[in-house]
């Protein structure tokens, strides 16, 4: 073959005559280890494109007949369909069924108060809910509801959320235990506690 032969103006032109590529191996090269390394992706390649026999594909036990774009739709289509909100407010005691306006004057000023990463918290972003009687927290109460901050307002002992005045994370934000509402707007002390507890744990 001649030397001009070799000389193309367009060198993709060469390609047919290299089809698993060209690879440089410098001096001190560990060519063993790329020859290993070049025999894993011919195996990755041929998997992807279905040149290997199916019983040399490792089995998955997951079911696959279910796309992955079809998983994220459906993951998708749930979040889409939950109420979204910033705050949710849990009362667990029959004192926080019933407000007399005194106290709810205090919920409108403390729940206006409130900032979750620095902004401000608009009323249609907090929502209440009243699980009187309950002696659990199930996230499952919550309904199609979802927020990453969970306001626990209760005296009694409820299981499965944190110790008075603690905070505890959660998949989607975070849940923190305070005495009832009722009961914090009747103790000064209480109040003090209540907001620093939020101030530290919101850092706002």
């Amino acid at each position: 073959m001649s030397e001009n032969r070799q000389i193309v103006e367009n060198p993709l032109l060469l390609t047919d005559l290299f089809p698993k590529g060209i690879y440089y191996f410098g001096e001190g090269t560990d060519v063993d280890g790329l020859n290993a390394q070049l025999s894993v992706n011919e195996i990755e390649k041929e998997k992807l494109t279905g040149d290997v026999p199916i019983d040399e594909v490792p089995k998955n036990t997951e079911n696959t007949h279910e796309p992955v774009e079809n998983k994220l739709q459906n993951s998708d289509e749930n979040a889409e369909n939950m109420i979204a909100l910033t705050i949710i407010n849990l009362y667990f005691d029959h004192s926080d069924a019933d407000w007399d306006e005194t106290t709810r004057v205090s919920y409108e000023k403390l729940m206006g108060a409130v900032k979750v990463n620095q902004d401000a918290v608009i009323p249609e972003d907090i929502e209440t809910l009243l699980l009187t009687g309950e002696d659990e927290y199930n996230p499952a109460s919550l309904g199609d509801r979802l927020a990453p901050v969970i306001f626990v307002w209760s005296d009694r002992s409820v299981s499965n959320i944190p110790d008075m005045f603690k905070a505890r994370p959660t998949e989607k934000g975070i849940v923190i235990r305070f005495p009832s509402f009722a009961t914090m707007c009747g103790n000064v002390e209480m109040k003090k506690q209540v907001w620093q507890t939020m101030k530290q744990v919101l850092k706002f």
